[in-house]
């Protein structure tokens, strides 16, 4: 059984990436100042939504889980955003570190200026691991570790289909597990690098595990979300309402664990009151920010603990959208809270260079995942579990 991509779902994300490339040209033209914080802050979401879609994949396998083979190839197609998201991301850095650019600035420390002048720069050892060189090089180790992964895992799963048996299976069970010991060191690195980072002078030894929080919880929104769209267009008969229950309850458990985590930075942060440290905060509940901070907290905490806890939430179409679509919005807003403060300071906005480049990026997400899905059967035919799967209840 395969997809067909074209028709309405594909003249609509063709409609948001001409949305989207509208709002770049308005607001390099516009609101220049905002241009490259806001492909940033895009082009790590989706990106983290594509990894997250490895992270899925492989702590199925590592934990020889059954159900997920009914869905797996659409976090498998997630990955195939991957390389655009990570190649946006590097040019970024390139653009930042070589520029010299006032106007379209993201890192502060890439300044020359700052990194030899900067008391605090110099003498938290951050000169070391924020320089030019060891900065790229990371970069282009999450890029071969991260794409790299993913592509084998993808390699392994499509010659299962041809080849059957267990021998693809069990190699993809230990490259699953290498992943996951790098990626559990390479996600908290990557936040440091390319959040943590744009507040030169802040540090959270939390922030990795918070921002995973984040990208896991929006991942499985989104596996939900295209799940529901391939159902009803008639696909994937197998799946049923038991596989999306177990879906939801990644989504609440997620929402749940990032809070926990985002408290626990917070409350730490504000009890030991160093102004190295307190100052972050205080540029997010101290200032106008805080309506975005605040939005943030209610969407990815609030609304899940009452909306989804319910068992019928969790299986109903109609309200697995609705959630999933909330949570990703307010994933959105927390990221945006992260990235904004230390970027355009007070001359933030929600206005269309933001939620125009937003719809953008989730039309050409969508033109690249959904287009990845309809070159391979949706069913992994060969994999030891599909039976189990079929049979799935909760």
């Amino acid at each position: 059984m395969n997809y067909t991509f074209g028709g309405k779902t594909k003249i609509l994300t063709i409609v948001l990436m001409v949305v989207g490339l509208a709002a770049i040209i308005y607001g390099a033209v516009a609101t220049p100042e905002r241009l490259l914080p806001n492909i940033l802050l895009n082009a790590f979401i989706f990106t983290a939504i594509s990894i997250g879609g490895t992270v899925f994949i492989a702590v199925h396998y590592a934990g020889q889980g059954g159900w997920y083979s009914a869905v797996k190839r659409v976090p498998e197609a997630f990955t195939s955003f991957l390389p655009f998201g990570m190649f946006i991301i590097l040019a970024l850095i390139i653009f930042d570190m070589f520029s010299g650019s006032e106007t379209f600035k993201i890192w502060e420390w890439m300044d020359p200026e700052f990194q030899k002048n900067d008391r605090i720069y110099k003498n938290s050892g951050k000169a070391t691991w924020l320089t030019n060189g060891f900065y790229i090089g990371r970069m282009i180790g999450y890029i071969a570790i991260w794409w790299g992964f993913s592509y084998y895992l993808r390699k392994l799963s499509r010659q299962e289909d041809v080849i059957g048996g267990l021998g693809n299976h069990r190699k993809s069970m230990i490259a699953s597990s290498i992943f996951l010991v790098l990626f559990g060191v390479t996600s908290s690195t990557g936040a440091w690098d390319w959040l943590m980072s744009i507040d030169a002078h802040w540090f959270s030894t939390m922030f990795g595990w918070y921002t995973f929080g984040g990208l896991f919880c929006t991942a499985n929104c989104m596996i939900a979300l295209v799940v529901l769209h391939l159902k009803r267009q008639g696909l994937m008969p197998w799946v049923n309402e038991n596989h999306l229950h177990d879906i939801t309850k990644l989504i609440f458990a997620f929402s749940i664990f990032w809070t926990y985590v985002w408290f626990s930075q917070y409350m730490l942060i504000w009890y030991v009151n160093n102004p190295e440290e307190i100052n972050y905060f205080l540029e997010r509940f101290n200032t106008d920010y805080k309506y975005i901070t605040l939005t943030s907290l209610v969407l990815n905490f609030v609304f899940p603990l009452i909306f989804l806890m319910h068992r019928n939430a969790k299986r109903t179409y109609g309200w697995i959208t609705f959630g999933a679509c909330v949570i990703v919005f307010g994933h959105y807003l927390d990221w945006f809270q992260v990235i904004m403060p230390g970027t355009v300071k007070d001359k933030w906005a929600l206005g269309f260079t933001e939620l125009g480049m937003f719809a953008g990026f989730i039309g050409f997400f969508l033109f690249i995942v959904l287009g990845a899905l309809s070159k391979h059967a949706l069913a992994p035919k060969n994999h030891p579990f599909l039976n189990e799967a079929k049979q799935h209840h909760i």
